[in-house]
């Protein structure tokens, strides 16, 4: 297959995905309102657990407890989420301020609940953690720190200060028996919510990798097409001049040819070509005008320096040098994204055969005092032995110049007391 139609196939083919907002997050929805949502949720849940508890004790267990009081707090977390339904749902920025706001609001009617159910002594009071989980997994560590604080402060107010639980009928067992059986259902509501979370993130990553390798994909789809226009540009570039030498035969032909149908022929044959030259010049243009977009105009040594910086960066397992031929004057050049690709494509090709060679090359250029200096071979020789008995050194290339001149300023004042020169 010619590269003009490789990179035609590819075009029509290749189906680019749209990239996504994959901005990762332990929660359904990225950010601080999907931690908004997840509480709404959960505040229901808790709600009618709460609700449930206080019925079952007081009428199952007849177990009398402050029912009024108790109807305070669950009321007002049941009214405070109905209000808040329609600004936990709607479309908008939520900070993380006030995902703080709605784990303290919860915190309070916890609180509150436990003071009125025992206090320290209630088996559902490790419950704490469930805000404590939300906030470590969903806000900054600075936030997650403030709200385990409060968790930790109130539930220490909670051994000084809480209503004692009632003692409950004789048929169902002594006070410890009933806190094993709260313990039982502390348990299940526990794995449930671990299954809650840990499952959420267990998707979430998942969900995150399966966008990763389509970004991947779509990046060496990208690449693929780049490279193969760029060979189509240049094929086509070469092909003009052999067509331009049958455009100058064939014209030369058919001034010296008498034969009429050997004319007509020449002629024909001279559309067929310049059919051919303006197609050829057409790919040339449009894969042209498709790498220039996007190319910017900036110095050489500003785009070297900046493109070897992020390369090495990006493998800060090798060490990368870099000498500069360049005039004292910036030059201004108009630096594509094929040209940066190329250029990485061969900084990455050097940099896995060094590592699986597993040695360095070391560059020397050092200067003699006078070039007529007989001792430069031999000085030359003695620093490439010495430098090849240094670890991991595999090859060692030791070049004399005299440019610049050497002056004593190269030597170091140890060098200069040593010789005699200072």
């Amino acid at each position: 297959m010619s590269p003009f139609a490789a990179a035609a196939w590819l075009c029509q083919n290749a189906a680019m995905p749209v990239p996504t907002d994959a901005r990762f997050s332990l929660l359904e929805n990225a950010g601080p309102s999907g931690a908004l949502r997840l509480l709404f949720w959960l505040r229901m849940v808790a709600i009618a657990a709460q609700t449930l508890f206080v019925a079952t004790v007081h009428f199952g267990l007849d177990a009398p407890l402050p029912l009024p009081q108790l109807a305070l707090p669950i009321g007002a977390l049941a009214l405070w989420n109905a209000l808040n339904y329609g600004v936990v749902h709607r479309e908008r920025r939520v900070e993380h301020g006030e995902v703080v706001l709605h784990l303290l609001v919860d915190i309070a009617a916890f609180t509150w609940v436990i003071y009125l159910t025992g206090g320290p002594t209630n088996p559902f009071v490790s419950l704490y953690l469930v805000p404590i989980s939300l906030a470590a997994i969903s806000l900054p560590a600075a936030y997650a720190w403030f709200v385990a604080a409060i968790c930790g402060g109130a539930y220490s107010l909670l051994w000084w200060q809480h209503v004692p639980l009632p003692p409950v009928d004789s048929r169902f067992g002594g006070a410890f028996d009933l806190h094993l059986a709260g313990m039982w259902v502390n348990f299940l509501i526990a794995a449930a919510l671990i299954v809650l979370f840990v499952g959420r993130m267990a998707r979430l990553v998942r969900r995150r990798d399966h966008e990763l390798a389509a970004l991947h994909e779509t990046a060496l789809r990208d690449q693929q097409i780049v490279e193969l226009g760029a060979l189509a540009a240049g094929t086509a570039h070469e092909l003009n001049t052999p067509l331009s030498t049958l455009a100058i035969l064939v014209e030369e032909l058919n001034e010296a040819a008498t034969d009429p149908v050997q004319k007509q022929q020449l002629r024909t044959m001279m559309e067929e070509i310049n059919v051919i030259s303006e197609r050829l010049n057409r790919i040339a243009g449009r894969v042209g005008a498709e790498r220039s977009t996007g190319a910017r105009h900036v110095g050489l040594r500003e785009f070297t320096e900046e493109l070897l910086a992020h390369w090495a960066n990006a493998h800060p397992e090798v060490q990368l040098a870099a000498r500069f031929d360049l005039p004292a004057q910036d030059l201004e050049i108009v630096a594509e994204a094929t040209i940066e690709q190329a250029i990485r494509n061969v900084l990455d090709n050097a940099a896995h055969a060094t590592l699986a060679n597993g040695g360095n090359r070391v560059d020397v250029r050092m200067t003699l005092t006078a070039p007529g200096c007989g001792m430069g071979e031999f000085l030359a020789e003695d620093v490439r032995s010495k430098l090849q008995q240094v670890p991991n050194v595999s090859e060692v290339n030791v070049d004399l110049t005299f440019d610049p001149p050497w002056s004593q300023d190269m030597m170091t004042e140890a060098a200069r007391l040593e010789t005699g020169m200072l």
